[in-house]
């Protein structure tokens, strides 16, 4: 039986038998006269078990090492194998629930599916409040940074989501999407006292909340929190170094941090912009004391 043959009665490719030759699943066989490979009925048998094992979701390896396994401990090896399969099916099951969980929770919530979970709601009460796409656009941008860069979970990612809760409940989203709509409206050539005036206002905005938050949840209103929830609050970013902060990230994960808001800054944001969201920080840990 040639190649064509042989794969067309055990539904593979031709493609795919040249894969198992050359992992060694499949020994090569003899060629005829012409050079055509000559199947036998043994090799068909050895094939329809390889299909078989990896429609079970097996590996190619997998399946390797439980060919080559037959004869010691054969029972073993299978059981061994199909345990791990298991282990890995089971895995894969818990990975597509989550999955099914949150596409019905971004369903049930109409929220957009590329913005972190956590956010949003956030997201959806600033479009409510008649926010522009370039805010919207601006503020899942920045709660991306703010979810890569601080773990789900972690108290200054909670600290973000509470912080975005707290401005609902106070009836201050529209406050909050006009500060910012503000933020994106000012311009390189804005004066001094209006870039001071905003940034003020910010603080006089923000801080109310923080306090809140640290009577209901406890924060530690240190120099991390401040800087995830101002990142976030203000539709940009804030050098801790540059104003002679210094967070508590892994240097490698500042340094990253650093590099990226940098590249951010150039596209994004213009020098007035990046200087009211340095005072806004810098307003607010002078204002707890930081």
């Amino acid at each position: 039986m040639r190649s064509k043959e042989l794969a067309d009665f055990a539904g593979v490719t031709v493609r795919a038998l040249r894969h198992y030759h050359q992992m060694g699943l499949l020994p090569e066989p003899p060629r005829s006269a012409n050079g055509y490979r000559s199947y036998s009925a043994g090799d068909i048998v050895r094939v329809l078990r390889i299909k078989r094992m990896t429609s079970l979701g097996m590996s190619l390896q997998q399946v390797g090492e439980m060919l080559e396994g037959e004869g010691a401990d054969e029972d073993l090896s299978f059981t061994e194998t199909l345990d791990a399969l298991d282990a890995e099916l089971t895995q894969e099951i818990e990975r597509l629930q989550e999955k099914r969980r949150v596409l019905a929770m971004l369903r049930e919530r109409n929220l957009d599916p590329d913005v972190p979970l956590a956010f949003g709601d956030h997201v959806a009460r600033l479009r409510d409040a008649g926010a522009s796409q370039h805010l919207v656009e601006m503020e899942r941008s920045g709660l991306l940074l703010v979810d890569r860069f601080f773990a789900s979970g972690s108290e200054e990612a909670e600290a973000v989501s509470r912080f975005f809760s707290l401005i609902a409940e106070t009836d201050s989203v529209e406050t909050y999407v006009s500060l910012n709509e503000r933020m994106l409206a000012l311009s390189p050539a804005s004066s001094e006292e209006e870039r001071e005036k905003l940034a003020d206002e910010f603080v006089r905005f923000m801080l109310p909340i923080l306090m809140e938050g640290k009577r209901l949840y406890g924060w530690e209103l240190g120099v991390d929190s401040v800087l995830a929830m101002s990142s976030a609050c203000d539709s940009g970013d804030f050098h801790a170094e540059g104003a002679g902060f210094s967070p508590s990230f892994p240097s490698s994960e500042s340094q990253d941090l650093d590099t990226l808001m940098d590249m951010y800054d150039r596209e994004t944001l213009n020098e007035a912009q990046v200087e009211v969201n340095d005072r806004v920080v810098k307003g607010l840990l002078a204002a707890l004391g930081g």
